[in-house]
């Protein structure tokens, strides 16, 4: 195969380096006990604006039931 071929040819291991960075160490997150202990925050957008001139949608996301809680905003920034 390509493979075996590559690895059995010097100059294609002296010249065909890795180009990407060795995987790092995972940090797992223990799982939540409760709702609402962790939850995932995204902004979704920009979309057409609504009559009110909102175009984002930040999305907060409970990590154990799934429950999804939407609100619209006209900037995709914390200060709204």
């Amino acid at each position: 195969t390509i493979a075996k071929y590559i690895q059995s040819c010097t100059q294609c291991s002296k010249f065909n380096i890795t180009r990407r960075k060795p995987p790092g160490l995972l940090q797992p997150i223990e799982p939540p006990n409760e709702v609402f202990q962790i939850l995932g925050l995204d902004w979704w957008g920009p979309t057409t604006p609504s009559h009110d001139g909102n175009r984002y949608v930040l999305v907060i996301t409970d990590r154990l039931s799934g429950y999804v809680i939407a609100k619209a905003s006209p900037t995709n920034t914390a200060q709204d």
